[in-house]
């Protein structure tokens, strides 16, 4: 199975990154995936296309996002559709 490499985006103080991951480390730990955190704050170009959307996942491989709300289970599907 290859490893899922994932992108996070957030930012300090969103309290709906702060679940999401929380999701991620729970799932990291029975699926296989590298998540890679990136703040929005550091590059006004992600603040512009993330900020109200934020928490966003988004498939490096693909591109594809997951953009909130989503759940643990919304995740695992997420991952599931986008490693075929």
């Amino acid at each position: 199975m290859n490893m899922n490499s994932i992108m996070f985006f957030t930012t300090d103080g969103c309290h709906l990154c702060e679940l999401a991951r929380e999701m991620l480390k729970s799932l990291g730990e029975s699926e296989d995936i590298a998540v890679e955190i990136q703040d929005i704050s550091e590059a006004e170009v992600l603040v512009e296309k993330y900020g109200l959307l934020i928490p966003v996942l988004m498939d490096k491989e693909t591109g594809k996002e997951l953009r909130w709300p989503f759940d643990s289970h919304d995740i695992t599907e997420w991952i599931s559709c986008n490693s075929r």
